[in-house]
């Protein structure tokens, strides 16, 4: 992973959790610094990266890695099916969804447990009482998509996600 899209995950965990800049930096950094990291021109050092990962409430594997030469490498399939795992546990189910994005084509080796913890989470997300009901519908009808794809392919989510799209609808 380079810089810019090590930017891009911050940026949307920062935006997931509705904060600005300035609400993240605090007094650790500056928001110029976030904003720089954001945009991919500065390379976030290992103690700042473990900062954004306890600010923004997501795992450090999905940030940390081995910085050489600018570049950053991306956490392992697994540790990003494991980190997503561990948000829908917390109940982060915004979060799970965004570790999985990547693996959600059929040629990932981890189609099929991306599918189903990431339906699992959108249906989760879709019920909650505080998002709004264009939102929550987006995301049923997600959950609606994946339920049915790969090997953990789930009617019973198929039909929640039906039921949950006509009573949003």
């Amino acid at each position: 992973m380079d810089r810019a899209e090590l930017g891009k995950i911050i940026k949307s965990a920062r935006l997931a959790k509705k904060m600005t800049q300035s609400e993240v930096v605090g007094s650790f950094i500056t928001r110029n610094m976030l904003s720089q990291i954001e945009s991919g021109v500065a390379v976030p050092s290992i103690k700042t990266l473990e900062y954004l990962s306890k600010k923004l409430d997501i795992s450090i594997q999905m940030l940390s890695a081995q910085q050489k030469g600018g570049e950053v490498s991306a956490p392992t399939g697994y540790e990003c099916i494991t980190a997503a795992k561990e948000h829908y546990k917390g109940g982060r189910f915004e979060e799970a969804m965004q570790f999985l994005k990547p693996f959600l084509s059929d040629t990932s080796e981890f189609f099929d447990e991306a599918c189903a913890i990431y339906t699992m989470s959108a249906l989760s997300y879709a019920s909650k009482s505080d998002v709004d009901k264009q939102t929550a519908c987006g995301y049923a009808r997600e959950a609606l998509l994946y339920s049915e794809k790969g090997f953990y392919a789930c009617r019973e989510w198929k039909v929640e996600a039906i039921c949950l799209i006509e009573k949003l609808s």
